[in-house]
């Protein structure tokens, strides 16, 4: 069986994407997992295989995702590690059952709604390890509302995305400038290598809109262009900083 374990452990691994590989890294050692909206199973089959959960239960709503799941967990022979249920996010879980949930590869809006909607078993958790996609700034504040700060963060490059991981466990956030709120406080903190060239492509964007609403006579347009205007010149400040820090 170990021998096995382990053959499968560097199979998954070798097939983990980078940003599931910081995903795992972020799950406690000896933590039992809930993984919701986990498809292939890449990720729980990982955490168990490697050693790190010794129970991660799969939750996926839609039929053609949860038979996906179900046939790698079998496949794997993993069945009685790896449990894979039916339903809409926290919804087949009860309160305690797990002490960490993971979710990655959802938008930011559908993990917070995913965690407002059962709050009994959002409290009973002890981390929560998530990679949004789309702006994670308005999940990072959610958090904090929630009573969870910020653990750890993490910035992955891969495919010609950039990925934000964040790890959060319950307490009291500190208070953050709406710049940190959407950059990641902490990875403002450890001056993240990635970080310097997320901002000069949310730049790049940011410029294009600012030149296309510039088309435009319109009060509202005018008043979004500023606005827009300000926050390029806060990242240009940022962006310097970093690479000031880069290069000291």
């Amino acid at each position: 069986m170990l021998t096995f374990l382990n053959a499968l452990m560097t199979t998954t691994s070798f097939n983990l994407p980078a940003r599931l590989r910081v995903v795992a890294g972020l799950v406690p050692w000896g933590s039992s997992v809930a993984d919701i909206g986990s498809d292939h199973a890449l990720l729980p089959l990982y955490l168990v295989a490697s050693g790190r959960s010794p129970r991660v239960i799969v939750v996926e709503v839609a039929p053609g995702p949860y038979r996906r799941a179900l046939a790698a967990v079998t496949g794997a022979g993993l069945t009685g590690r790896v449990e894979v249920r039916r339903g809409d996010g926290l919804e087949p879980l009860r309160p305690g059952e797990v002490d960490t949930v993971t979710m990655a590869g959802l938008g930011a809006l559908t993990q917070q709604e995913i965690l407002a909607a059962r709050p009994e078993v959002r409290r009973r958790l002890r981390r929560l390890v998530l990679q949004p996609q789309g702006q994670a700034g308005p999940l990072r504040r959610y958090l904090a509302a929630c009573g969870w700060r910020l653990l750890d963060e993490d910035l992955v490059y891969e495919a010609g995305h950039y990925y934000f991981i964040m790890a959060a466990v319950p307490g009291v956030s500190p208070e953050y400038s709406d710049l940190e709120w959407e950059l990641g406080p902490l990875l403002l903190q450890k001056r993240h290598p990635l970080l310097a060239g997320y901002i000069a492509d949310k730049m790049e964007k940011l410029t294009a809109a600012v030149r296309e609403l510039g088309r435009s006579q319109r009060a509202a347009a005018r008043e979004r262009r500023e606005e827009l205007q300000r926050l390029l010149l806060q990242l240009g400040e940022v962006s310097t900083w970093l690479q000031t820090a880069a290069r000291s």
